[in-house]
């Protein structure tokens, strides 16, 4: 069992509350390491939804960012399915990674729609589609706006009378002003004679037959639990749901806190709501605090009914709202709406207190320095220094280091950086597949590798768990090459951690890689006259990393980013080696980088300046780059983020490299493009994409057209310039 380490299963609203908390009084946090486990970066504030769904609200003003919350408390977040809880054995089981361990574990994961496989089966599931998650529902819902106008389409089809189906039915009506709403209700419910006149006057039909299989269908027949709760082995009601004290701990498990839709307080029934939810944090997060101190515990008493809010988004612009108290029914009045939106943009803006902190850009003297990849050494000095060791011929980030006796060229490469991210498993895994490219851009195959890592000083059994985590992250790359983590070293850093502890850890690989007898060593020299370009994924890294640490990204923007950094670029190294195996002994390639560190044009001004040696040695004129702009793939954000002057802490020094656009004979870029203009500021923008360090950046590589075309048609590659 680990010791202090603290892990909040699930981002519902509790949780976020409790963060919230600890962001704004740092003080109240329990000593030790908190991670937040949640399956997505974001949550949405289900009070509003309804809004969202009506038009009065845009999606982004009801989403509660975990990531960035989780960082200003401090807090390690991880981002993956929860798909189990041993609690006899500490850990939370995730999906497609390892457990993680705690000493205490408190659980918001919520709950899932109550879904009835009548509606399901055999009808085309991509038309029934459940309330929740949010994020799918509302997704079915813009797609269905198709039919907004059209009186003749097919109903939109609401399954559950309950006040959840009825809300989003009065929602619709306001969305679609003339689009056909059907409400299905259960054989024998009745629905307030209020609420039934509104339904009615809104042109809102009720049903209590089967509604046609094609007809679309949105489910808010209520709430279950998730299956891993069932199957967890703890004290459920019969409704599913975890039983817990009034200190909201497991009974039975003192070390098991649970809060929100799925959980109950024994003997205190009530419905499943976010008002409790919300009730809950304080007690909570108070209780947990306690804990670790080895304090007594609080008892809560929820209450038995909650005033519900329950909004009318009619055709006209002003709404109304109901006010509910368990069996009893007032309104709709206007007021009554006034007062929903008050409560809810008051809540909602209780999380934009975090942005208020270290917000805005920051002087150059307390400029916050970049991890992963832009924390190497700048060019100069890096290469000041190889000069005058002179002691190092190769340009080449990956190393010849001799012949196999199968016959297998044996390449060797070293990469490493401070945590990019404060989940250590990703961290883990990133490192490994910036390390790998090193390799991969020489043609080669990763066979194994070694790491060194410096882990934050902190219990050993904190430090076991993250180094298990890094580790594992690592062999997660590892393993889909088919190669494998043979050894390493550890040193334990002498200076105090900061929270997250998890970004504390420094780590490097040592990647040992090789190329089969009857392929060759891509090397950043050999271009070729008439060579074409091609990248194989995007920009745009260290600009949206520096906005992160800024806390002004938005999560869709770094959750893409990151999608791409964590996938393997080894089955794009495979594919040209297969064509290698076709055309031999042509040269399919005839130089290739990764780009990391000095940015595309560092990365292409080393390839050029190595391959115009070889150039002015055998009295050939020298090459030249022409890039083409338009073509440059970048990330979502990338230029609106840079134009808003986010930019790497390594990006200046990389400016060097901009003296190379239109430079001597010998190491010459030029830049073309049909929308940009070196006068105008998109083109200066773009310039400083051209310079930003990238983490698990891509390969670039330089080959005759007549690949060129096969490659971009089987992608992922594109034509970004070529060689004159």
């Amino acid at each position: 069992m680990l010791s202090n380490h603290l892990v909040l299963a699930g981002g519902g609203h509790t949780h976020a509350l409790v963060l919230l908390r600890w962001a704004m009084n740092p003080k109240l946090k329990p000593a030790g390491m908190i991670t937040l486990v949640n399956q997505a970066s974001t949550t949405f504030y289900s009070g509003m939804f309804p809004g969202v769904v009506a038009g009065k609200y845009k999606v982004d003003e009801i989403i509660i960012d975990l990531r960035k919350l989780a960082s200003k408390a401090g807090v390690s977040f991880v981002m993956a399915e929860i798909i189990g809880i041993a609690p006899n054995k500490k850990k939370l089981l995730l999906a497609g990674r390892p457990e993680i361990e705690y000493s205490l574990l408190s659980l918001n994961i919520g709950t899932k729609t109550n879904l009835n496989s009548k509606y399901l089966i055999p009808g085309d599931k991509k038309l029934v589609v459940p309330i929740k998650p949010f994020s799918e529902s509302y997704k079915f819902i813009v797609d269905q706006d198709i039919y907004k106008d059209d009186s003749f389409a097919k109903p939109f089809v609401i399954i559950g009378g309950g006040f959840a189906g009825i809300e989003i039915a009065f929602s619709l009506r306001k969305r679609w002003p003339k689009r056909s709403i059907l409400l299905k209700v259960k054989s024998g419910v009745k629905i307030n004679k209020k609420l039934l006149k509104n339904l009615k006057a809104l042109d809102i039909d009720i049903t209590q037959k089967k509604p046609s299989i094609l007809y679309p269908k949105l489910i808010c027949t209520g709430n279950e639990s998730f299956d891993l709760i069932k199957e967890s082995g703890l004290p459920l009601d019969e409704n599913g749901r975890v039983l817990t004290k009034k200190t909201l701990q497991v009974l039975n498990y003192p070390e098991l806190f649970a809060v929100g839709d799925c959980a109950v307080v024994r003997d205190h029934r009530r419905p499943a709501s976010g008002v409790w939810a919300v009730r809950s944090a304080k007690p909570l997060a108070k209780n947990l605090e306690s804990k670790f101190k080895g304090l007594k515990l609080d008892k809560w008493k929820p209450q038995k009914k909650a005033i519900q809010l329950l909004e009318i988004n009619s055709r006209k612009k002003e709404s109304k709202a109901f006010i509910s108290w368990g069996e009893v029914i007032i309104g709709p009045y206007n007021f009554l709406s006034k007062l929903k939106e008050l409560i809810d943009r008051k809540f909602i803006s209780k999380f934009d207190l975090i942005k208020d902190i270290d917000t805005g850009m920051i002087s150059e003297e307390e400029e916050i320095k970049c991890r992963g990849c832009a924390a190497k050494l700048a060019f100069t000095p890096l290469n000041t220094v190889l000069e005058r060791l002179n002691t190092i011929e190769s340009s080449d980030d990956s190393v010849n280091i001799g012949i196999l006796n199968s016959s297998k060229i044996l390449i060797q490469s070293v990469d490493g950086f401070p945590s990019l991210v404060s989940d250590p498993w990703l961290n883990g895994r990133l490192l490994a597949l910036h390390s790998c490219s090193d390799i991969w851009a020489c043609g080669g195959s990763v066979i194994s590798a070694q790491a060194f890592v410096n882990l934050p000083p902190l219990t050993n059994n904190l430090q076991q768990e993250l180094l298990f985590q890094l580790l594992e992250g690592i062999n997660s790359a590892l393993a889909i090459q088919g190669a494998k983590l043979i050894g390493g070293h550890t040193l334990e850093s002498r200076k105090t951690p900061e929270e997250p502890f998890s970004l504390e850890i420094e780590s490097s690989l040592t990647v040992n890689g090789s190329i089969d007898e009857r392929k060759y060593f891509w090397s950043k020299r050999g271009m070729k006259k008439g060579d074409h370009l091609l990248i194989s994924r995007c920009l745009g890294t260290g600009i949206i990393f520096s906005a992160f640490m800024n806390g002004q990204v938005k999560p869709h923007i770094l959750d893409s980013a990151l999608k791409e950094m964590n996938k393997s670029q080894h089955n794009v190294v495979n594919s040209i080696n297969k064509l290698i195996n076709i055309y031999q002994p042509s040269k399919v390639v005839n130089a290739c980088t990764d780009i990391t560190g000095f940015g595309l044009l560092g990365h292409l001004s080393e390839m050029l300046h190595h391959t115009n040696i070889d150039q002015l040695r055998l009295n050939l004129d020298p090459l030249k780059i022409i890039l083409q702009l338009d073509n440059i793939p970048l990330y979502d954000g990338v230029l609106e983020l840079s134009d808003q002057g986010f930019e790497s802490s390594f990006a200046p020094s990389n400016e060097i490299f901009l003296k190379n656009i239109d430079g001597d004979e010998t190491l010459r870029l030029e830049l073309i493009s049909n929308n940009l203009f070196s006068k105008d500021s998109s083109y200066n923008t773009m310039l400083k994409v051209l310079v930003d360090p990238q983490t698990c950046g891509p390969l670039v590589v330089s080959c005759p057209p007549i690949y060129s075309e096969q490659l971009i048609q089987k992608g992922p590659w594109i034509k970004i310039g070529f060689i004159s």
